[in-house]
This record gives C-alpha cells, sequence and structure tokens, in this order.
C-alpha cells in the first residue's frame, strides 16, 4: 500500500515566535512512529511537501531532507509540489492513504485515498 506524509505540521512541528513569526520545533513524534509503523508494515511511503523544492537545502534538519537523515530515514521519496495542491501528486503515486494537517488537502483527496487529519497539539504554541 502506498503511504504519504505532508511535512510542515504533519511530521515535522511548528510554533509561533514573537521574534521570528514560525519557527521549526522539533518532529512530531507520534506522527513520526506512525510512518515507522507503516514502513515496518512493508508500506511503500513517500513524503509529499508543498514546500518549493528550489529553496531546500541538504544540511540543516528543518529541510526535509536533513529531517529525514536526522531521523534515519534518509532514501525516502520526496515530492515537492511547489505550491501547488497535493492531490495530482497523490493520484499519480496511487496513495491509499495521507495524512496532512490541512483539511483542504485532505478534502481533496483522490478517489481512493483515506485522508488522516493530523491536528496541532496545544502544546506547539509558545
Amino acid at each position: 500500500m502506498v503511504v504519504t506524509f505532508d511535512f510542515d505540521d504533519t511530521l515535522l512541528r511548528t510554533v509561533s515566535d514573537e521574534d521570528v513569526g514560525i519557527r521549526e520545533d522539533g518532529p512530531n513524534g507520534p506522527i513520526l512512529m506512525r510512518l515507522v509503523d507503516h514502513i515496518q508494515a512493508g508500506d511503500e511511503v513517500h513524503i509529499v511537501t508543498s514546500r518549493l523544492e528550489r529553496l531546500e537545502g541538504t544540511d540543516d534538519w528543518t529541510t526535509v531532507a536533513g529531517f529525514l537523515t536526522t531521523h534515519g530515514l534518509e532514501g525516502l521519496p520526496v515530492h515537492f509540489t511547489d505550491g501547488d495542491p497535493k492531490t495530482e501528486t497523490l493520484a499519480r503515486l496511487g496513495s491509499k492513504k495521507h495524512f496532512d494537517d490541512d483539511q483542504w488537502e485532505i478534502d481533496t483527496l483522490p478517489d481512493g485515498c483515506e485522508g488522516v487529519l493530523v491536528k496541532a497539539d496545544a502544546s506547539w504554541s509558545v
């Protein structure tokens, strides 16, 4: 089964910060464990993010590649939609389950794809 995960506010927590606006705050442990569970179950796991690929680096834990390396998940396929909706990418991949924090993305999933809405935890706020 193909299972897909959003990145920001799904795998990587962000919080409000008076000085910088929004900042990364570490992994969302429960969802990261769900990703690992799907890998261990033999599912084909992909990251699908609306981040802009051209802005991604590789040496910082707040980038997708850096986050995956930090958590021993390097090599997972990553798909950047560059701000576009994820529906087309999820359909092309044949995703059967997608984890995302954005209700609109969940509401527009392709046919046959189950959505899992990831809600921010109150403890994420500063």
